[in-house]
């Protein structure tokens, strides 16, 4: 009897040391290995970002825009100078509140890597129920593409708008020397 009670216990041992979490969620675990990695890219985007550039690029064709609307009454519009405005428009309305994203995407970075560290370790000890591990792994992949889609969004529009700066202020802070250069010549 005292076999048969022994047995048991290390088979009941035994079921537990082969029930790991580890093992267990091996699935759940390189999935969230992967998530970090996607944030990791994330971030090294986001790190190459030049924030203060894109908002000095804001200031510049604001300002730009208040002397053209200053200084600038033409009867017809050329069409260079009409795409050239344009093209900053565009730059201030989509860079616009440059600071704020610089800032939200800062902060969702470092949650999201930290909410899935800490799944992770969680899983891995043991702590959570399957349902718990579950339904918290689906709002980490939920919330890991939302800053995935509303980044790279951002990401893609600042690389447009920066061309458009380099190819359009330039033209316009040159019709503002001139336009400058006139009035001071009447």
């Amino acid at each position: 009897m005292k076999k048969m009670f022994f047995f048991i216990f290390l088979g009941g041992c035994f079921s537990l040391i082969s029930c790991d979490p580890s093992d267990q969620y091996s699935k759940e675990i390189s999935k969230i290995d992967s998530c970090l990695t996607v944030i990791d890219d994330i971030n090294e985007k986001y790190n190459g970002i030049e924030f203060d550039s894109l908002a000095l690029m804001v200031d510049h064709v604001l300002r730009n825009e208040d002397t053209l609307k200053k200084y600038y009454n033409p009867d017809t519009l050329s069409m260079d100078i009409g795409v050239r405005m344009n093209d900053c428009k565009g730059i201030r309305k989509t860079l616009k509140g440059v600071r704020t994203k610089e800032t939200d995407f800062r902060i969702e970075i470092e949650e999201l890597t930290v909410q899935f560290e800490n799944l992770k370790k969680d899983i891995s000890e043991g702590v959570l129920t399957e349902e718990q591990v579950h339904d918290y792994l689906a709002r980490e992949l939920f919330d890991l593409n939302i800053l995935e889609v509303s980044f790279s969004d951002f990401y893609e529009n600042q690389l447009v708008q920066k061309r458009y700066y380099y190819e359009s202020v330039p033209y316009i802070d040159e019709l503002i020397v001139e336009i400058k250069n006139e009035i001071q010549e009447e």
